[in-house]
C-alpha cells in the first residue's frame, strides 16, 4: 500500500509514537508498504517552527529530510499539476488550511492514504479521500 503522511504524522513518527494511533503506527512502520512525506510538510514546518508555533525540542530542522530518510520514507517528488490543481478540490467552510488543502489534494490526486487523526479530514473522504487512523 502506499501512504502519505499527514505533517502531525510525521512529526510524531519521530518525535512520539505514542501520539500515533495503533493502525496508523503499524502501516507506516510496516516495510512492505511505501510511505511518503510531502515538501508540503517540510514547508509547514518551517513555517510554524519559524513563527514559534511548533516546537522541535533539539531536532534541527535542516535534518528532517534526512530524518525521513532514516525512517525509510520517502519524499514524494514535487509535481507541478498537484500544486495548479488544487483549485479543484472543493472548499469547505469550516476548513481552508493550505497545507492541510494541499495535502488532502495531493493523497487524492496521487490515489494515496492519508495518515492522519485530523478530524476534518473526513468531510474529504466524499470528495475520493482514502483516510486511516
Amino acid at each position: 500500500m502506499k501512504y502519505l503522511l499527514d505533517t502531525h504524522a510525521f512529526i510524531w513518527s519521530f518525535m512520539d509514537t505514542s501520539k500515533l494511533s495503533r493502525k496508523a503506527f503499524s502501516e507506516a512502520s510496516d516495510t512492505n508498504n511505501t510511505i511518503y512525506v510531502s515538501p508540503i510538510s517540510f514547508w509547514e514546518i518551517a513555517i510554524k517552527h519559524q513563527l514559534g508555533k511548533l516546537d522541535l525540542g533539539k531536532v534541527n530542522i535542516l535534518h528532517l529530510p534526512n530524518i525521513a530518510s532514516e525512517y525509510d520514507f520517502s519524499i514524494l517528488p514535487l509535481d507541478v499539476y498537484d500544486y495548479v490543481s488544487v483549485h479543484n478540490l472543493p472548499l469547505k467552510e469550516n476548513h481552508r488550511d493550505p497545507f492541510d488543502r494541499m495535502l488532502i489534494h495531493t493523497a487524492i490526486r496521487n490515489n494515496l492514504i492519508l495518515l492522519s487523526g485530523d478530524k476534518m479530514f473526513q468531510q474529504y473522504e466524499k470528495d475520493g479521500l482514502q483516510l486511516l487512523w
